[in-house]
């Protein structure tokens, strides 16, 4: 049997540029997963600060999705998953899978954007209770 292509589930907004002046430059649909429960903590990237733990997700994109990653310890594009939730994420890597291949998507690497996850993002607090 061969691998499917993920359910697309939710609408995903994806902003380009400085956080106060960002861009939407994409409406697309995704899917929001943990993967395999698995996850991974570089904490040269920014995501483990004054004690607080952020995990990475992985959103599943269409194949060729414009979605930009940063570079080195920067984050890239921004997302909000669910599209007008405030729930806020910074893209940190991309990259296709099953190139080539009928099932072919794209998968970023996110984390969950918070004044704590990231620099320079006063103010940004996501919505509580988390819808």
């Amino acid at each position: 049997m061969a691998y499917r292509l993920p359910e697309f589930n939710l609408d995903v907004d994806i902003y380009s540029g400085p956080w106060l002046t960002r861009v939407l430059r994409v409406e697309t649909v995704g899917n929001l997963s943990w993967g395999h429960r698995q996850h991974w903590v570089d904490s040269n990237a920014g995501n483990v600060q004054q004690g607080r733990y952020t995990p990475w997700m992985n959103v599943l994109l269409p194949a060729l999705t414009d979605v930009r990653p940063g570079l080195h310890t920067e984050f890239g594009d921004s997302m909000e998953i669910p599209s007008g939730s405030g729930r806020w994420y910074g893209v940190f890597a991309v990259d296709d899978i099953g190139k080539g291949f009928d099932n072919e998507h794209r998968c970023a690497v996110v984390t969950q954007l918070s004044e704590l996850a990231a620099q320079g993002l006063d103010g940004l607090r996501w919505p509580l209770p988390m819808p």
